[in-house]
């Protein structure tokens, strides 16, 4: 008896909630119908046109404590440059991949270094305590369209993540924090 009072129960919610007619399935596959264009997207329009194995634009910010930051201090290394704005959706998407390559390759030498376009102090330091972000972080409080290392490095998508060698050259970009793990699993070992 209380099997069939369960299932009763289970098949108005369902009702309920759409399930099994029309309206509920033409809503199930706009939704798939969008996911499929999201990923679809040709993001080639995107890239930088920096070239693979030229050096990378020196990149000279301040960290949040104020400090004047280098990005030629860490020759030596292998430094991934994370182009991104605590108001970008994609780029908060990717924090908790990215935060796996961190913990995956940071004990094998890799920099990470985030660059943030963020203008409001406040809400970067809130995203980045929110999301507990720990690698190092740079901004100018300049906008993304604005700022000169956006120029330098020719981003006209975020997130953009940039691979460094050791001889500061760029060695590829990515969009995803997947596309950069496939980048440094091949040329980290």
């Amino acid at each position: 008896m209380k099997t069939r009072n369960i299932i009763a129960v289970i098949l108005m919610m369902a009702l309920a909630a759409g399930c099994g007619n029309n309206k509920g399935k033409q809503a199930q596959e706009e939704v798939q119908a969008e996911t499929k264009a999201e990923q679809s997207v040709d993001m080639s329009k995107y890239e930088p046109q920096i070239e693979i194995g030229s050096r990378a634009p020196e990149i000279e910010m301040p960290n949040l404590k104020g400090e004047t930051f280098k990005l030629s201090s860490l020759l030596g290394s292998y430094v991934v440059l994370d182009f991104w704005a605590s108001w970008c959706s994609d780029c908060i998407r990717e924090i908790p991949a990215l935060k796996e390559l961190y913990a995956e390759y940071s004990p094998k030498g890799v920099k990470f270094i985030g660059i943030s376009f963020d203008n409001n102090r406040e809400a970067l330091d809130s995203c980045i305590a929110k999301h507990e972000i720990p690698w190092i972080q740079l901004c100018n409080y300049v906008k993304w369209k604005e700022n000169p290392v956006s120029a330098a490095y020719d981003l006209h998508w975020i997130p953009t993540m940039f691979l460094i060698d050791t001889e500061g050259k760029v060695i590829g970009f990515a969009f995803t924090a997947e596309a950069l793990s496939s980048l440094l699993s091949e040329k980290i070992h």
